[in-house]
């Protein structure tokens, strides 16, 4: 039986950022992925933050060198109220560059995943995992892969195993985020129009009643479109997806008439209970990375982020528990609780996103006591990277602003119910 120092399950961002961190503290590492890469998969749109942990990972230039689509800010369009217009430009003179890319993630995975086994990772490929048994001294994983079944033991695992968590399926739980339960249907086309300048880049968001849209171009004259809807709409629906993402479409003047004359050239996709979180995230030899933890609603597109930085911090906590020979749930306490923190400001900032007293505030930003660049350190990812006082007490203004927003409209008998209640 082949030992190794950690195994990862998993082979997406999560997985191959942990991995790779881990080898470059000098551990043996193997990584298990059940597909063979390139494959399918959604969250295309990356945050400008991403860009700070591509190069702490050292896969920055690998990226960069890929001809990935640039994306310089994000454009909301709110079709419920004469399309009203807001473009956030990301800010330079961060930590963080001012830009990151829109990637195929197909293409983007692989590259990470090739990057790790550069730096040493053992990689399997595909190869599932159909048991893991943990004891004092560690865990045993059975394995089926192309040339039969085989066992590797280890003295920590890493579960990166995306939205099929296979910790929380087989020991705990996962628990659906109130309101935040939404379907995704979503496709790449060919020849839609493009823009311009800094704006070509740029990922789009269509709100419309009955939910609201992603557009994201990518590189090649392709362009990734997505809409999020409720789960009743997608019930109700008796036809095919193909069916139900055209008559989306039909409904958003914007998106219908910038894919006029554009090809679908991907099957629909489809994604359901967007919103969830998973426990446990830590225990005796072993800890959860990205989606794996828990998935928020893409509306900002933190999912690669998240990936990539609780790998890092996953892979900082198991580095320290090897130095310090303590494998103990408790010593990966503090992973579970920064995790945590890092996710509340988006959760928060995502159901606020969805109030239409929120959402009007959005949509006309005023840099009082500094809210717009509050906003933008969201926006980016900033939050996991630092999060001044000035950015905490601007949030909270903006939070407070919002508050009031709401007593003004329902005095003059304008909505104030969620739109989490489409």
């Amino acid at each position: 039986m082949e030992t190794f120092d950690v195994v990862v399950v998993g082979g997406g961002p999560g997985g191959s950022s942990t991995a790779t961190f881990l080898a470059d503290g000098g551990l043996r590492v193997a990584l298990f992925e059940r597909e063979r890469f390139p494959r399918f998969h959604v969250g295309e749109s990356l945050m400008p933050a991403t860009m700070l942990l591509l190069e702490e990972l050292g896969a920055r230039a690998a990226i960069e060198e890929r001809g990935f689509q640039l994306k310089y800010g994000a454009t909301f369009i709110d079709e419920d109220n004469n399309a009203a217009t807001q473009t956030f430009y990301f800010l330079p003179g961060q930590p963080w560059p001012n830009y990151s890319y829109q990637v195929p993630r197909a293409e983007f995975d692989t590259v990470l995943l090739e990057h790790a086994t550069k730096r040493g990772v053992t990689v399997f490929q595909p190869a599932t995992v159909e048991g893991m048994e943990f004891d004092a001294g560690g865990v045993t994983l059975t394995v089926s892969g192309e040339s039969g079944r085989f066992s590797v033991r280890a003295k920590m695992l890493v579960d990166a195993t995306g939205r099929d968590a296979l910790l929380a399926t087989r020991y705990g739980r996962r628990t659906r985020i109130p309101n935040l339960g939404k379907v995704a249907l979503f496709a790449h086309y060919k020849g839609a129009a493009r823009r311009s300048g800094l704006e070509e880049g740029n990922i789009r968001v269509y709100v419309f009643r009955e939910g609201w849209f992603w557009w994201i171009p990518l590189a090649g004259d392709v362009t990734s479109v997505g809409a999020v809807c409720h789960a009743r709409t997608v019930k109700q629906w008796t036809g095919e997806p193909e069916g139900l993402l055209d008559a989306m479409i039909a409904r958003s003047r914007g998106v219908s008439e910038n894919l006029a004359g554009a090809v679908r050239i991907t099957p629909v996709h489809r994604v359901a209970n967007f919103s969830y979180h998973n426990s446990p995230v830590v225990g005796d030899r072993f800890v959860a990375v990205g989606d794996a933890i828990a998935f928020v609603d893409p509306i900002f597109s933190g999912g690669v982020y998240i990936a990539l930085r609780t790998g890092q911090l996953a892979a900082a906590a198991i580095l320290q528990a090897f130095r310090a020979g303590d494998f103990s749930a408790r010593r990966f306490a503090a992973y579970e609780r920064r995790v945590r923190a890092g996710l509340a400001p988006l959760f928060q900032f995502i159901h606020k996103y969805y109030e239409p007293s929120f959402f009007d505030l959005f949509m006309h930003p005023r840099n009082y006591f500094g809210v717009y660049e509050a906003v933008l350190n969201v926006l980016s990812g900033g939050n996991w990277v630092t999060m001044p006082w000035r950015v905490r007490v601007a949030l909270r203004i903006l939070f407070g602003l919002g508050r009031i927003n709401t007593w003004t409209r329902r005095r003059a008998g304008l909505p104030v119910e969620s739109r989490l209640e489409w």
